[in-house]
């Protein structure tokens, strides 16, 4: 563990963000219930935390244990999203690189479980809580993010030589990944640059799989805030990105089907694309109507530094570009739907047609008929 070299930890705390669709259907009169109006009310812009424990969790990597206290909590979003937290406090002596490789052999222990395992758990506790005796399907994507922060370390250097020395494993940390690849010196000045910490003494480096922290004590608990906001949209963006994809084939399979049929607006195909627009028209009015309003660092915090912090963590977590997918796939069946009812009045207007002149074709047989 005292490889030459090594940046050693002695007192820090591991952090696992794992974020889960709870069922956006869920409506806020059941979470009334369960955590009370006015809380929501207060904190429609901010996780709302449910639960809390404690626990023990063990970091194992090669030969390498150390065992922990971790407190757990649930941290929950009113759009949709809810997510568990493990803070893992480390007070035993590891490596930065054990946890590394611990994070991505699967070999962080909590009560008894693997983490990912854990997390499973825990995450059809909630639903089942939130959602009791109702069979539901719900999103397979989930979110994991991790931040670490250390306080006592050696070397001892600052936040400077931190990056310096240690820029590359830093950078595979912010990565996500332990692979032995060489990394080019631009993904590592690109890793290191975007810090978003308040004191140039201080270090918050983030990325799309996780953040690195040094110091950053008075303001850590409002940038977490924050930052689990941000991975609550990505994920809530990503579940409606599936649900406007099935869809959009549904409707396309609808259209298809139009195709073959020479009477096809007698058809339920403009019906079938009909609702799927109109599901897809509810996720954008969610979107509108709320999802807009978290997504602008003005009304999430009046403080210049956390607006300006909100929007580079949008931005680095690429918030805004599903954003933009999700709206163009919702214009995209827009414009399904409006094809098909473009056909089905092209077909109407033809066979009125049609019958307009058997009529009048009839007022002039009908005469001679009698003749």
């Amino acid at each position: 563990m005292d490889a030459s070299g090594d940046l050693i930890i002695f007192n820090g705390k591991l952090t696992i963000l794992v974020a889960f669709g709870h069922g956006a259907e869920l409506e806020k009169s059941q979470l009334s219930r369960l955590i009370g109006s006015e809380v929501i009310a207060e904190r429609w812009n901010k996780p709302i935390e449910i639960e809390q424990s404690e626990g023990v969790a063990v970091i194992v990597a090669g030969n390498e244990k150390i065992t922990c206290i971790v407190n757990l909590f649930t941290d929950f979003f009113i759009a949709g999203v809810s997510i568990i937290r493990a803070e893992i406090e480390i007070r035993d002596k590891i490596t930065f690189n054990d946890i590394l490789v611990a994070l991505h052999s699967n070999t962080i222990i909590v009560e008894g479980l693997d983490i990912h395992s854990f997390a499973n758990k825990r995450i059809n506790e909630i639903r089942e809580k939130l959602n009791p005796e109702k069979k539901k399907s719900y999103c397979p994507i989930i979110k994991r993010y991790t931040l670490l922060k250390i306080k006592e370390f050696t070397p001892k250097l600052d936040q400077k030589g931190i990056k310096e020395q240690y820029g590359e494993i830093i950078t595979r940390f912010l990565s996500g990944e332990t692979s032995i690849r060489p990394l080019h010196s631009k993904e590592i000045t690109e890793k290191l640059a975007n810090d978003l910490s308040y004191y140039d003494e201080d270090l918050f480096l983030a990325s799309p799989e996780g953040v690195f922290i040094l110091g950053c004590d008075d303001y850590l608990k409002d940038l977490r805030e924050l930052l689990e906001l941000c991975i609550s949209l990505l994920l809530l963006f990503q579940i409606y990105d599936r649900k406007i994809d099935l869809e959009i084939t549904n409707a396309f399979d609808a259209i298809k089907k139009m195709h073959m049929s020479k009477l096809y607006f007698f058809t339920q195909a403009p019906r079938k694309v009909e609702r799927s627009l109109l599901k897809v028209s509810e996720i954008g009015l969610i979107i509108l109507d709320d999802i807009e309003d978290l997504m602008n660092p003005h009304k999430i915090t009046q403080d210049w530094y956390y607006q300006s912090a909100y929007q580079k963590m949008l931005n680095t977590l690429k918030v805004w570009d599903f954003e933009k997918v999700v709206q163009h796939k919702i214009s995209a069946l827009q414009d399904l739907y409006s094809t098909t009812r473009e056909l089905s009045t092209e077909q109407i207007m033809l066979i009125l047609e049609v019958i307009i002149v058997l009529l009048i074709l009839w007022e002039v047989i009908l005469p001679l008929l009698k003749f």
